[in-house]
């Protein structure tokens, strides 16, 4: 059983907050500020495989670590007999959101490995030269992926290995610039003008490629005409106030007020600036939970599988939760909300 088009109204929703990212050039400029009290914290010590803790924005999900093949499986065998340390937050009464099973799938992933065909594992029971031609034919169809839509292409070109911020002390990591390490990479100017750079462009992917699932690719497009109705049908209106636009209410993905897409640009530059976890939780009744399909299928999870991989390239590991409950409303949540769906999460509530 598929699933119904509201999907892509979260997939819109989060990639308009991405567009956030071309104000993070002055947030990094701007000395002394402090930012809002918005995120969670993680430990600047979170065990890690050897030689990749001091870089960000550069690697992806699966490759060495995909557990389906024979590197990464033996790299999560390493990780499992580490001593994974559950992060406490600096705020004596926060609620833990965080578990050694988050934790570990950071450095285990493959769900979304651009480098590994899933149907390449050596857990198939198939021929060697079997599983050697599935790869061979993946990465083929990959290349030209690539080369149709383009792919992430940021390297860092510093001699040294990056100082990382201790966020130990920090409640909710909410770090003044001046106390990053000067070599850090919040704190080069190059760096970032060139993360933001490329940052855009694999927002605009994403953006062209929900237009082409759903048949308005702008290569398809014959006028200006096209794309201003297309534009119209997949628009996100703001509003001033926390109402429903009623003139537009035919047209349109979602509508957000501006003190909402304030807070979610907010937290979303706090993760992104402190390489921090960006939680989105889904409250709500039966249908928000996705009863009578599979879970897999539910607006939340497939809200993942498609931004997942995007804020990771953003150096932002996205936490998915469906906290829905048939039978019960949000009224009732709400009434507990800190303690039932988390205190540091951007909440949906359907």
């Amino acid at each position: 059983m598929g699933t119904p088009v509201t999907v892509r109204n979260f997939v819109a929703l989060t990639c308009v907050a991405c567009i956030s990212i071309s104000v993070l050039k002055t947030s990094f400029a701007t000395k002394n500020n402090t930012l809002e009290h918005v995120n969670s914290d993680l430990p600047s010590k979170t065990p890690v495989i050897a030689g990749e803790e001091h870089k960000f924005h550069q690697s992806g999900f699966g490759g060495i670590h995909n557990i389906n093949h024979p590197t990464g499986a033996m790299a999560r065998r390493r990780m499992s007999e580490a001593n994974v340390i559950i992060p406490k937050s600096a705020v004596e009464n926060a609620i833990p959101s965080l578990s050694r099973e988050n934790i570990e799938n950071l450095h285990g992933h493959y769900v979304h490995d651009e480098h590994r065909s899933p149907f390449a594992s050596f857990l198939y029971d198939r021929p060697k030269e079997d599983l050697e031609e599935e790869q061979k034919d993946y990465v083929e169809r990959m290349e030209k992926i690539r080369e149709k839509w383009g792919a992430w292409d940021f390297n860092d070109e510093h001699p040294e290995i990056r100082p990382i911020a201790n966020f130990d002390e920090t409640p909710y990591k909410d770090m003044k610039n001046d106390a990053f390490p000067p070599k850090s990479w919040q704190m080069d100017q190059t760096y970032v003008t060139d993360f933001i750079a490329e940052a855009r462009k694999l927002v605009n992917r994403v953006r062209e490629g929900i237009y082409a699932e759903y048949g308005h690719a702008t290569e398809d497009m014959s006028c200006e005409l096209d794309i201003k109705l297309r534009n119209e049908l997949f628009k996100i209106h703001i509003t001033d106030e926390a109402k429903h636009p009623g003139e537009h209410k035919d047209h349109g993905l979602a509508y957000i007020n501006k003190k909402g897409l304030d807070m979610y640009a907010r937290k979303l530059l706090h993760s992104m600036i402190t390489n921090d976890e960006f939680y989105y939780v889904m409250g709500g009744h039966s249908a928000a939970a996705g009863h009578g399909n599979n879970f897999h299928q539910t607006y939340l999870m497939e809200f993942a599988n498609i931004m997942e991989p995007v804020l990771h390239k953003l150096g932002v590991r996205l936490i998915a939760r469906n906290l829905a409950m048939g039978g019960y409303g949000t009224l009732h949540f709400s009434l507990g909300a800190a303690t039932l769906y988390g205190e540091n999460v951007v909440k949906h509530l359907y």
